[in-house]
């Protein structure tokens, strides 16, 4: 049997204020489907975040649908899971776009519920549309879908409850603990369980390709979801490596079968990474933002990026940040003009902030502008009396650093909403509250005002919106400029355990009605 293995196709994604055009993933994702309608494949398996947010423009839809009515023309079923991206909260009851295309059958979506006494395994129902798995050609195909912080528990439940007398793939949304870096991850002995009753275990949610013993696989993120991710396109060796869809060969007539995997290669878009040294003009009093911008395209023309290439520019080195004013996101649209490139990315976590550090000079190295602001963070969080996260400060001050750059490369409301939803220190909170709720009730409204203005008192739980900018949260930031950086939590992001979106999306249409 022939399988075509895609995930984290994140239709939709928003990249540099829009300058790269997310039509990029669709083309990804069609790139796939007809690689799998060529090879004429058994099937296809998405293994979750189809799209790249709950709330699906009408746009993405239509690029989801084109890719999978092709594959349905051809005979190739899709078996699909949802991502963590797919669906607005783990438990939400919302429907999901995922399930508006099963419903228009374009793809069998499987998913396991869990009841008290664990997961309820039914077979996939031609009349609902719904179910946990459903035999092709021998091979029985289960759902586990995108299961949180515990991913661990109940994913060895379900192998557990896989019957013995076929071979089992199983498509879960998760990665290793050593590379998701949240709760969730799945180890070593994970894996053995699981391996014990499950013949190929389908992976998404980590966008590096990873292959565990030549039976579980993650292919990749066929499209760079940011432009660090290309640096996926290479090995520990530097060597190019496959990423974006794998193709699979199991004989199901064999008991214990041992698949055939290779993950391969699609076509992306070429991003250059390159650094640059700003100290030669960072200290220039006249035109150094200017000579930045010149000494920029000289080095992105010498590397010979073409006019649909994406570049990503390091920048380090020493600037005066009082002689020399610098707007990143003006000076990479200069520079993307001036170099014909299709978009710049700009870099500046590594420049030593002259003149910002006390205590400079022999013994006294200067600081990275991150270094500053992730101390700044940590003080702050120090500070703060962060009820259910004992332990935790590290976290939370990255948590607010990676939310900080957010907003400073301009990433949505949403976005921002949706990286505090994904953290584990949601669900610390939330298991916090379960032991102690008479303790939570009191404790986590002040906690998430606490949290981000970085104190011990604890607000009134009547106040709805609590927020700061970036020159009280990082007072480093004030000599480079503005950043209007505003973080806006709502008390029950924390307060409830149930975080909630911005904008709760609308529940998309029934099959058949125009969306």
């Amino acid at each position: 049997m022939k399988l075509i293995h895609a995930a984290d196709i994140h239709l939709g994604r928003r990249r540099l204020e829009g300058r790269l055009p997310d039509s990029d993933f669709a083309d990804a994702f069609n790139f796939i489907a007809d690689q799998a309608i060529a090879e004429k494949a058994d099937a296809f398996l998405l293994a979750g975040d189809l799209f790249d947010r709950p709330q699906v423009e009408p746009a993405h839809l239509r690029q989801a649908e084109e890719a999978l009515t092709k594959l349905k023309r051809a005979g190739v079923p899709v078996l699909a899971i949802t991502g963590n991206h797919d669906k607005a909260f783990i438990n939400s009851l919302e429907q999901t776009w995922l399930e508006y295309l099963a419903d228009d059958e374009l793809l069998i979506l499987l998913a396991t519920c869990f009841g008290v006494d664990g997961p309820v395994l039914e077979p996939w129902s031609k009349q609902t549309r719904r179910g946990s798995w459903i035999d092709l050609d021998g091979l029985r195909f289960t759902g586990a879908g995108y299961l949180g912080a515990a991913t661990p528990h109940k994913v060895r439940q379900i192998a557990e409850r896989l019957p013995t007398d076929r071979p089992h793939v199983l498509l879960l949304h998760a990665g290793p603990d050593y590379f998701v870096g949240e709760g969730g991850g799945f180890s070593s002995e994970d894996l053995r369980q699981i391996r014990e009753r499950v013949c190929y275990l389908a992976l998404g949610h980590i966008h590096k390709p990873l292959l565990f013993d030549g039976w579980a696989c993650n292919p990749g993120s066929p499209e760079n979801c940011d432009l660090q991710e290309s640096h996926y396109d290479l090995d520990k060796s530097g060597q190019a490596c496959g990423r974006g869809y794998a193709r699979i060969e199991i004989d199901p007539s064999v008991k214990n079968p041992v698949p055939s995997v290779i993950i391969r290669s699609n076509p992306r878009r070429q991003v250059f990474h390159l650094s640059l040294d700003c100290s030669a003009f960072g200290n220039k009093l006249k035109d150094g933002a200017s000579a930045l911008e010149q000494a920029a395209c000289r080095l992105i023309s010498q590397k010979g990026a073409g006019p649909d290439a994406a570049v990503a520019l390091q920048l380090t080195g020493k600037i005066n940040l009082g002689r020399i004013a610098l707007d990143l996101d003006l000076a990479a649209r200069n520079i993307e003009k001036s170099c014909g490139v299709k978009a710049v990315a700009l870099d500046a976590t590594s420049i030593n902030l002259d003149g910002t550090v006390t205590g400079s000079g022999p013994g006294h190295p200067s600081l990275s502008r991150e270094q500053i602001e992730r101390s700044s963070i940590r003080e702050l969080v120090e500070e703060a009396n962060l009820w259910g996260l004992d332990g935790e400060q590290e976290t939370v001050a990255n948590l607010f650093f990676d939310l900080k750059e957010a907003v400073r490369t301009g990433q949505p409301d949403d976005r921002l909403a949706e990286q505090i939803q994904l953290s584990p220190l949601i669900e610390r909170i939330r298991l916090a509250s379960e032991t102690s709720p008479s303790v939570a009730q009191d404790q986590f409204s002040p906690v998430s005002s606490a949290i981000l203005e970085g104190r011990g008192d604890a607000p009134s739980p009547a106040e709805s919106r609590n927020t700061r900018t970036s020159q009280e949260l990082f007072p480093a930031l004030s000599q480079d400029g503005p950043h209007p950086l505003v973080i806006t939590v709502p008390p029950n992001v924390l307060g409830a355990g149930v975080p909630v979106s911005p904008s709760q999306p609308s529940a998309p249409p029934s099959a058949g009605s125009v969306p």
